[in-house]
This record gives structure tokens, C-alpha cells and sequence, in this order.
């Protein structure tokens, strides 16, 4: 089943730049995007901050399979937010896992948790504050955002 298509996608996403926007007020942007799909997410959240706020955000990609620590091309200050930024959020472990991966992470005046989709049924204390669709789903349903090359294309909703 689709949760949201292209045309409703964009438009959430770009009320989740706009909260973005909101939660940094005069700081820099540093947006950090999990996996592919976070990291997707994470593009087209960057075009549209970049459109209206006076420094462009930095971007980087969490992948979790990998053993390595983001390493910022900037050092973090007081002066940035840090944006986590992934698809769909279940159970925490995966934006856990990113925490974990920053170095110097209390440095940040903030740090936001944004995600497309939050499905609900938390195992790690989590919460994202900027949530595009709240999904309440049964344990055997999957969310999944399907990309269009590499832009988000659709979100789904899969009973398994």
C-alpha cells in the first residue's frame, strides 16, 4: 500500500526543511543521513535549506555496516545543530548505532532526530522530533521508502 507518493513526498519533506529551519533558527545545518535512503533524504533536505539560509547545511552518510566514525570536514561547535536523518524509524537501534559514530558529539548547541516515517515499538529511548508520517504498524508490517535513482520515489507500506 502507498503511504505517500512523489507529489505528497515532496511536500512533507519540504515541511520537515521547514521545521528544520525552525529548530536551527540563526545556526548552521550539519545533516547527517543514515544508510542510502536516510542519506537520500538527507539530499533533498539540504536543496531546500540551502535555498534559504545563509550558509549551506554539510552533509554526511552514516552507513551501519561500517566499523569507521563519521568524520566531519568541519569541526563541530556550539554554533550547529546536528540533523540525524533517516527514512523510517522502528526500534531506535540503527540511530543508536549512528550516535555512537560521532565523535565530539556534545559540542552541537542541538541535536534533531528527523525521520520520513516513524512506525513506532521502541526498544532504544529514541525520539524523533521531526516526523514526516507517523506509521503505527502491527510487528509483521514493513515500512519502506523506495527510491527513484537516488531520490526518494515512494513510501510503502508491506504486510508480511
Amino acid at each position: 500500500m502507498i503511504l505517500l507518493d512523489s507529489k505528497h513526498m515532496h511536500r512533507t519533506i519540504k515541511r520537515m526543511s521547514y521545521q528544520i529551519l525552525e529548530e536551527a533558527g540563526d545556526s548552521s545545518v550539519c545533516l547527517v543521513g543514515i544508510n542510502s535512503r536516510g542519506f537520500a533524504l538527507a539530499g533533498i533536505l539540504k536543496e531546500s535549506l540551502d535555498e534559504v539560509m545563509p550558509n549551506p547545511a554539510d552533509i554526511y552518510q552514516f552507513r551501519e555496516k561500517s566499523d569507521e566514525t563519521i568524520l566531519f570536514r568541519n569541526p563541530p561547535s556550539e554554533s550547529q545543530i546536528l540533523v540525524i536523518v533517516d527514512d523510517v524509524i522502528f526500534s531506535g537501534e540503527t540511530m543508536f548505532n549512528c550516535f555512537q559514530k560521532i565523535p565530539e558529539l556534545f559540542l552541537y548547541q542541538k541535536i534533531c532526530v528527523t525521520v520520513l516515517a516513524d512506525r513506532g515499538h521502541r526498544k532504544f529511548p529514541i525520539l524523533a522530533g521531526i516526523v514526516g508520517l507517523h506509521v503505527p504498524t502491527k510487528l509483521n508490517e514493513h515500512v519502506e521508502l523506495l527510491l527513484d535513482g537516488n531520490k526518494p520515489g515512494q513510501l510503502v507500506l508491506i504486510k508480511r
